[in-house]
């Protein structure tokens, strides 16, 4: 049996929006980010362009850790968990006995663990325990900067967004932001990221990114080859 118009078409198209997908896809950016635990920049993207004046820049949270360690009267240890942006634990049941306790908490910028509270306590009979501690608190810097390294804008808060207005038409930015914690320790700034504003970019460039509009665009393609295959089928003789 020969292979109809329609099917070659069909197959060429799909072809087709198969390999954009896989060389249009950005891998770099799905890849494990690197090492370290420096606040993420999300958006705007490293080289985006805007339409306008103000823009608004966002970032990942920074996770706040700690770990907790319950010894038994031997020294034994029965409890060793780490926790995440927690502030209490309760114990599995543990048998009659006397425990010491303790919470560390591993700071941001990667120093030696450090001791947020400790404790004695018996049970009498088989029992869960409740721990409790004082939580680190974690605050963001932002900073945009001029071509010229020269400050333009500082922002500091807890939140993980800043919008910042009356930027130049025509320039180019470059934004940084770090973490900083309530005992004292701080991040690195995170990789500069650019961006320039007041540019005529298309419309669409500003709901998606660019990989993501060749995709569209080739899905459209692709609807439209389908419709004319439909077309052909119908040309062609029984």
């Amino acid at each position: 049996m020969t292979e109809t118009r329609t099917a070659r078409l069909l197959r060429g198209t799909l072809v087709l929006y198969v390999l954009a997908t896989l060389v249009l896809a950005p891998w770099d950016e799905l890849a494990p980010a690197e090492g370290g635990s420096d606040p993420r920049p999300l958006w705007p993207a490293d080289g985006y362009q805007h339409h306008n004046s103000t823009l608004r820049f966002e970032w990942s949270a920074l996770p706040v850790e700690y770990l907790v360690m319950v010894f038994n009267s031997t020294g034994a240890e029965v409890v060793n968990i780490t926790l995440i942006d927690e502030t209490n634990y309760q114990t599995k049941r543990l048998v009659p006995d006397f425990y010491t306790w303790v919470a560390w908490y591993t700071p941001i910028d990667e120093a030696l663990a450090e001791i947020l509270a400790s404790g004695i306590f018996s049970l009498n009979a088989s029992a869960k325990q409740a721990l409790e501690w004082d939580t680190v608190s974690v605050s963001y810097q932002f900073r945009l900067r001029a071509v010229d390294s020269s400050t333009v804008s500082t922002h500091e808060g807890v939140g993980l967004h800043v919008e910042v207005g009356d930027l130049e038409p025509g320039n180019i930015y470059r934004w940084q932001v770090r973490a900083l914690d309530s005992n004292g320790h701080t991040t690195d700034w995170s990789l500069p990221r650019s961006v320039e504003v007041g540019t005529t970019q298309f419309l669409a460039f500003e709901v998606f990114s660019e990989w993501e509009l060749a995709l569209l665009l080739t899905g459209m393609i692709l609807v439209v080859a389908l419709q004319a295959g439909v077309f052909l089928a119908r040309e062609e003789p029984e």
